[in-house]
């Protein structure tokens, strides 16, 4: 077992390196001159070369790749050329904000995916499952910045009811910080739901045709306790899956709706630092991003050996083969 998780831990850090390596290749091939961009294209070349030099840009690629990858083990991410703050802080300042639509949306995601899922599975044929399941297929068929769209159309300039845009952290009050949070959450959710929706039903219907239900339902077993307490408990392992890569989903879906509803999170500061070329700061984000994807990659594969101890044992059996 402490084999299997050192394994992966040890290939999630091989991962995160090769993904700032391959990051920071990119972005130095980009054309543009970020000192250029500071500076204004008429400034003189012994001020450009001056500032080059504080910035460390007058180093090889590979010197400059090893700089940053030493500070970075010691939470320097460098310096923003376009906001003059240290990347660390500029990502915990907008952070908040883009965890807060992440979280409340897969709140929201889960709040509607799991009861309608069972219900449709235990109501397998009527006409609840049809509703279902014609709710799924809009729900995948249907982008969440179209949704954001329309949302802001109707409910915000026509009906007037949510802000279309502005931010209130969650220190001046926890309604208001709801409400500000409330239309770009529900954009994600209803994809995300229709999503995790289908998946519960197909794997609870499943799990429902198993002969321990079948067993369950001999002894007398009330249908509650047949489809939650043994269905549902055994039909997690897809949902968990799934769970999983939707947040990974969120976090790349929050890019686009943060820039649709103007809210300063991880998502515009990523958009202004790529559009200005302020190569540290993107930098700095794709590593946090990529760290933070991979780190729930692992929690989800540690979790898969805590919910069904075969798959521990399956991976130990391929590696003694």
């Amino acid at each position: 077992m402490g084999a299997y998780y050192l394994n992966r831990i040890a290939s999630s850090l091989l991962l995160i390196l090769f993904i700032s390596f391959f990051s920071f290749l990119v972005l130095m091939m980009l054309p543009g001159d970020p000192v250029q961009l500071m500076l204004g294209m008429e400034a003189p070349q012994e001020v450009a070369e001056e500032l080059r030099a504080q910035l460390g840009l007058d180093k090889p690629w590979y010197v400059q790749y090893g700089d940053w990858i030493i500070n970075s083990l010691q939470g320097d991410l460098g310096l923003s050329f376009l906001y003059g703050e240290p990347v660390a802080a500029l990502i915990i300042e907008r952070i908040p904000l883009t965890l807060s639509i992440t979280f409340f949306s897969l709140v929201l995601s889960l709040l509607f995916a799991i009861p309608l899922g069972v219900l449709a599975a235990v109501r397998k044929g009527a006409v609840f499952d049809k509703v279902i399941q014609l709710y799924i297929q809009a729900g995948l068929a249907v982008p969440s910045f179209w949704i954001a769209i329309l949302l802001i159309l109707f409910v915000s300039i026509k009906l007037q009811l949510l802000p279309p845009s502005g931010y209130v952290p969650i220190s001046e009050g926890l309604f208001v910080h709801l409400k500000s949070i409330l239309l770009p959450s529900i954009s994600l959710a209803i994809v995300e739901s229709a999503t995790m929706t289908r998946l519960i039903r197909t794997s609870l219907l499943d799990v429902l045709e198993k002969d321990f239900i079948t067993f369950a339902k001999a002894k007398g077993l009330s249908s509650f306790r047949r489809n939650i307490a043994y269905g549902l408990r055994n039909s997690l392992i897809g949902p968990v899956t799934l769970l999983g890569l939707q947040v990974i989903g969120l976090i790349g879906g929050v890019i686009v709706i943060e820039n649709i509803f103007a809210l300063p999170g991880l998502g515009r500061l990523l958009l202004i630092a790529v559009q200005q070329r302020d190569l540290i700061l993107v930098q700095g984000l794709v590593i946090f991003l990529t760290t933070t994807v991979i780190f729930i990659n692992l929690c989800i594969d540690i979790l898969y050996t805590k919910l069904d101890p075969r798959i521990k044992l399956e991976k130990g059996v391929d590696k003694a083969a």
